[in-house]
């Protein structure tokens, strides 16, 4: 039987109450990773994860202002949302970070966990000119937490944002992906069970659109030469757990994507460009 946690997947997926309920995903010590997502019945909903260490709250991806508060009734659950010191951003994208406001009008003593890229663009997020704390992911790889646990900032350019970042969390060896793995499709189930040859087509649904290229994907996947994985937890679909790792870095490693799918231009075609300009390049 498919376990997380040492919990049933199936008793996860039929027995949490997903419209109101923070699910307790993993728990080692006093490091605990929650699910605080959304109940959209949106076909491209988002998962908000909230990984809470001792007295510590860290939000990964806090999801969009029209979820912030659903979000903050399931953490509420979990914490005094006192707690929440830290946010990161994978990407700039409203769709996982624009709640960024709301949680800095909460507690202006967030510190946001970004790149450089698009730390750049989510302060375009902020009122006035405000401004916030800021964690830089170039600057400072590597997060040690008060239990013990690290927390790696690794960049996953172009997958899909150029400054896109994954966390690889070594305590319990769960990787939150940002958008890749993602997937797009009403049928959803908050983890993945048996059934991952027919979750690809939904993988392909976003993939296909969203991430740039195969060689983005390959080059991503060197991260993980030397790195055990036993979660991948996705801002969008299903949680993949211990037994469709390697299947899901196999699709990575086979995907065609983006540009994958464009035909090459030869010289010749573009010859138009120097009849019709009054100078070359």
């Amino acid at each position: 039987m498919l376990k997380i946690n040492g919990i049933k997947v199936k008793r996860i997926n039929k027995k949490c109450n997903l419209t109101k309920d923070a699910v307790l995903l993993f728990e080692k010590g006093q490091h605990k990773i929650y699910w605080v997502g959304t109940s959209s019945s949106r076909a491209l909903r988002n998962n908000i994860y909230l990984i809470k260490d001792r007295n510590e709250g860290i939000i990964i991806d806090c999801g969009s202002r029209g979820e912030f508060q659903e979000t903050l009734s399931r953490i509420k659950q979990v914490m005094p949302l006192s707690y929440i010191t830290k946010i990161f951003a994978n990407h700039q994208d409203p769709d996982v970070t624009s709640a960024m406001v709301d949680w800095l009008e909460l507690n202006p003593n967030i510190e946001i966990i970004a790149s450089p890229n698009t730390h750049t663009l989510i302060q375009h997020y902020m009122p006035n000119g405000e401004t916030y704390k800021y964690f830089n992911t170039d600057r400072n790889p590597i997060l040690t937490l008060d239990s013990g646990a690290v927390l790696e900032f690794i960049p996953s350019p172009f997958m899909h944002s150029p400054g896109a970042v994954a966390i690889y969390n070594r305590y319990t060896k769960t990787l939150f992906s940002g958008d890749i793995w993602a997937a797009i499709s009403v049928e959803w189930k908050l983890i993945l069970e048996d059934d991952f040859e027919e979750h690809v087509e939904y993988m392909d649904f976003f993939h296909q659109g969203y991430i740039a290229s195969n060689k983005a994907a390959r080059n991503f996947l060197l991260n993980f030469k030397n790195r055990e994985v036993h979660h991948i937890m996705p801002q969008h679909g299903s949680i993949l757990i211990e037994k469709n790792i390697n299947k899901a870095f196999v699709y990575l490693k086979e995907l065609k994507c983006g540009v994958d799918y464009f035909d090459e231009v030869s010289d010749e075609e573009l010859s138009f460009l120097n009849k019709n300009l009054d100078y070359t390049i």
